[in-house]
């Protein structure tokens, strides 16, 4: 029995479709492969799916769909006595067209007459095609942005798209040269409108990352032990002893990798994990243990008390961010009066902010931080606009500011803002990844009675 790989059936996707195979049915077909499913099947299963049926094996005659197969694996067509000889096939063994894709792949005695040469110049070009479909699925596997990109545009009926016809162009013109990585991404980044080579690079790589918070109290050590071991949470994370007191499990065994151009909308249960994670990847947590990459300076906007001291006034507050930002203060003034416009503090600006009222406070923070792009943002919900009648100018602010940024993590429990900003959805539950996907499947398995069964009530 041949094996089934990722390589056996790129071969398949390429006869069939003339594309790289998705992600998702790659591995659909590879978490099958135990179910004694043979290379055969696949390729009758493949054979009957609305892409071929009814997009590309539509109404076409039995010489043109050989001919379209021929095309897709070997960039050329069949000669006289190669197509005679699958036609026979077709009338004296009833072949279809799935029998005729796996002799053509896996059964070279009755492939029909061929030379040595011609066979060694097929095999090659079909190397090089399916070399290439491998280093493009890959490439697309690492994003879930590129995933939902590399989709078609209807499933019915059926229309495959600028994306998949844009791959498929490109494994016709794959014929006996190599083709490179860059060519690859190259060939990834024209699926949009928009530029996405981004999407191919990391921006933080998160492996077997933990994070454990202590927590120091004059309450009895004992009695905090007594009632974690006694009391069920159904939130925050896992509550454990040492010798040096009580620590909180805020994140165990994270396993994640973030692609540079992501929006990444984190969810989950009060206490679950979000706000750690996002402290975490700004750099205001290390981790206990694990390691983590990042390629990108991650600006945490997390809750308005964080950003500076209360003895500073306004214009300090706003002299320090500037300075830590631009390293010099050329140009101050003209950033300081339009922090003060947009606040609308006027001459506050110039007293201490512990003088401020809370909305005070938070129309200046919120101003400050929202005052100039960055590469990669994370947004706690948590963090405020200050009273009503500034959330108007806010709103369309943080529109404009959020969508300016190349990375964005956001964790909010409004769906519609996820909706609106977000593509990838993390699901975290007493600080655990209990699911990662779009954003939809996200939200989905968030609403789903096991998720609550599972991580909420215990």
């Amino acid at each position: 029995m041949l094996k089934i790989d990722s390589n056996e059936l790129q071969k398949l996707y390429i006869a069939y479709f003339g594309r790289p195979g998705d992600p998702s049915g790659i591995n659909y077909w590879l978490s099958h492969s135990s179910e004694l499913l043979t290379l055969k099947d696949i390729s009758n299963e493949l054979s009957r799916q609305d892409e071929y049926t009814k997009y590309i094996g539509n109404d076409k005659s039995l010489e043109s769909k050989i001919n379209r197969l021929y095309l897709n694996l070997f960039s050329r067509k069949p000669d006289f006595d190669g197509l005679n000889f699958w036609l026979e096939m077709v009338n004296a063994k009833n072949y279809q067209i799935s029998d005729i894709v796996y002799n053509l792949l896996y059964s070279f005695n009755e492939r029909g007459p061929i030379d040595s040469e011609q066979l060694k110049e097929d095999m090659n070009i079909l190397e090089n095609k399916v070399f290439a479909a491998e280093i493009f699925t890959n490439k697309i596997s690492k994003s879930i942005s590129l995933i939902n990109l590399y989709q078609p545009e209807s499933l019915s009926p059926w229309i495959s798209g600028n994306s998949l016809i844009r791959a498929s162009n490109f494994i016709s013109d794959v014929a006996y040269q190599n083709v490179s990585e860059d060519e690859v991404i190259d060939v990834i980044n024209t699926l949009s409108d928009h530029s996405i080579n981004i999407l191919t690079n990391p921006a933080i790589e998160l492996k077997d990352i933990s994070l454990s918070i202590p927590v120091h109290s004059i309450e009895n050590r004992s009695l905090t032990k007594q009632f974690a071991k006694s009391v069920i949470n159904i939130t925050g994370g896992e509550l454990t002893e040492s010798k040096n007191g009580t620590n909180i499990i805020a994140l165990n065994d994270i396993n994640l990798t973030i692609m540079k151009g992501e929006s990444v909308g984190l969810i989950g249960h009060n206490g679950s994990g979000k706000s750690s994670f996002l402290r975490l990847i700004s750099g205001i947590y290390q981790p206990t243990s694990g390691e983590l990459k990042s390629s990108v300076d991650v600006y945490p906007m997390l809750q308005k008390t964080f950003l500076t001291s209360s003895e500073l006034t306004g214009v300090d507050a706003c002299k320090a961010h500037y300075l830590l930002k631009n390293h010099s203060l050329d140009g101050f003034e003209i950033f300081l009066n339009e922090i003060i416009g947009f606040s609308g503090l006027g001459s506050y600006i110039s007293l201490p902010i512990k003088t401020y009222s809370e909305g005070m406070s938070a129309r200046l923070i919120f101003s400050i931080l929202t005052s100039s792009p960055h590469d990669c943002l994370a947004i706690d919900e948590g963090f405020g606009t200050g009273d009503a009648d500034f959330c108007d100018r806010a709103e369309e602010r943080m529109r404009k500011f959020m969508e300016s940024a190349t990375t964005l993590f956001l964790a909010s429990h409004s769906e519609e803002l996820l909706k609106q900003f977000c593509n990838r959805g993390i699901v975290f539950s007493h600080g655990l990844i209990v699911y990662d996907g779009p954003l939809d499947a996200a939200l989905n398995y968030y609403h789903t009675h096991d998720y609550y069964r599972k991580n909420v009530i215990k």
